[in-house]
């Protein structure tokens, strides 16, 4: 989305809430989901007050509360934009973005610069019809051969008739959720899940059911009643390191579900993003019930997100056939040049190798985590780059994130994630954002810090 063409207007509002809030939230919402990013301009106020019906008035004021919250900037004679986050440009208007679910940078240099090394030395390899042409939409039987055996020391049902080498896991879930049925279908998840894949949803008109959660995941009976009381076509659900709540499901627990996603004919839908930076995690869920599972292995968590390249795992060659029609229909086919650079990390080694070293960064992160913010409740994983937060009973939710952006920091709370309507109020910590330790000590210590100081208003005199 450039500066000059304003293509963002808020896709729904919350209609309990007073109209100014309801168009905050719905831009903070967008940032969360990727929709928008720092830099990108809001239509100017008489154009979105148009679009929305609504006195201009109203804009003023929410774009106004914007700014308040840290979200947006005004620059003299241009516009609103959003405020520009740490990795961009425009330095005076920094923020540490900790709502942005990314890995920490690998602290061995040499590694990094191998790869950047390896990676240019793959696009010098690369034959002219890569460049110029269309083919290999979604991998060669050789390609696929090798990615079948990589992500085969995690899923063992993976086989290089039964994968496709996708764009990214976005572009995955696009195409899967058109292939499952599309508008009007009904899709369970857990009652807190991924933005990107409400947002998928969303635009393609299916309807989320949310499940109740406990300490070992979705509870078999929240989603056996939704299994009885309506027609679920599928099940999407993140079993290692949840996004956001970072539990890990059991072994008996994945059993579980994957007997009643049988006796219901449900397909499942699992994305693994932490699986492969995970020790001891359990088997995936889909290995206990492998001819209705779906299985999505992204490289963003686990090796670099700048890759945008994730393999999928069908049940089967005939889905995964019918799969690939659907990918050509939504994004012609993976990029030839991060498909073989994937290739390279992982016929290398590298890319085992880059995943240790993001999980040894996420442990010495993690530890920052439990030694700062040992006496407040938070949950987390050793081997994750993301915490889940409760707020004390005296910070409000909002009122703790407006606090937290006031001190150029942006952090994610529950309605991102929510399906439905939540009474479980949290906010997720991305470990990975700050650029260094040193860094991730000082967001935590004035998270801390800021957890004891109990919102303005409170202290009120009414």
């Amino acid at each position: 989305m450039s500066q000059q063409d304003v293509h963002w207007y808020p896709h729904h509002l919350d209609s309990q809430k007073a109209v100014y809030l309801a168009i905050v939230e719905a831009i903070e919402q967008d940032l969360a989901r990727g929709v928008l990013k720092g830099g990108d301009k809001l239509p100017a106020q008489r154009q979105l007050a148009a679009r929305l019906g609504i006195d201009f008035t109203t804009v003023t004021r929410a774009y106004q509360e914007g700014k308040k919250r840290g979200l947006l900037v005004a620059r003299m004679g241009q516009g609103t934009f959003v405020r520009a986050l740490q990795s961009q440009e425009n330095p005076g208007d920094q923020l540490i973005d900790m709502g942005m679910n990314i890995p920490p940078l690998p602290q061995d240099k040499r590694l990094i610069e191998r790869m950047q090394r390896d990676m240019a030395q793959v696009v010098l390899r690369l034959p002219e019809q890569s460049l110029f042409g269309y083919k290999d939409f979604f991998g060669t039987f050789e390609d696929r051969t090798l990615v079948a055996h990589w992500v085969a020391k995690r899923y063992r049902s993976a086989q290089a008739d039964n994968l496709l080498i996708c764009p990214g896991t976005q572009g995955t879930l696009l195409a899967l959720l058109g292939h499952l049925g599309g508008k009007g279908i009904s899709i369970c998840c857990e009652e807190f899940t991924y933005p990107g894949f409400k947002a998928v949803a969303e635009n393609l008109g299916i309807k989320l059911v949310g499940l109740a959660m406990d300490h070992d995941g979705i509870l078999p009976s929240a989603f056996e009643d939704a299994c009885r009381s309506q027609k679920v076509r599928a099940l999407y659900c993140t079993p290692t390191q949840h996004n956001p709540t970072t539990t890990t499901w059991s072994v008996e627990r994945r059993h579980a579900i994957a007997e009643i996603a049988k006796r219901y004919d449900v397909v499942l839908i699992e994305d693994d993003a932490y699986g492969f930076i995970s020790d001891n995690a359990p088997e995936p869920l889909c290995s206990f019930a492998p001819e209705l599972g779906y299985y999505i292995a992204g490289l963003a968590k686990s090796v670099a997100s700048g890759l945008r390249v994730a393999f999928l795992i069908c049940p089967d060659r005939h889905f995964q056939q019918q799969l690939s029609q659907h990918l050509r229909a939504t994004s012609l086919m993976v990029s030839p040049l991060t498909k073989a650079m994937a290739l390279d990390l992982i016929q290398s080694g590298c890319a085992d190798l880059l995943s240790a070293a993001i999980s040894k960064a996420a442990r010495e992160r993690q530890a920052l985590a439990y030694e700062i913010l040992k006496d407040h409740s938070f949950r987390a994983d050793p081997n994750g780059f993301h915490i889940w937060l409760s707020l004390p009973p005296y910070w409000p939710e909002e009122s703790f994130i407006n606090r937290m952006r006031r001190h150029n920091i942006r952090l994610v709370g529950s309605d991102a994630f929510a399906v439905g309507k939540s009474f479980v109020t949290g906010v997720r910590l991305c470990l990975g954002a700050p650029n260094s330790v040193e860094q991730t000590r000082y967001v935590l210590n004035l998270i801390a810090q800021q957890l004891k100081k109990p919102d303005d208003y409170q202290n009120a005199i009414v």
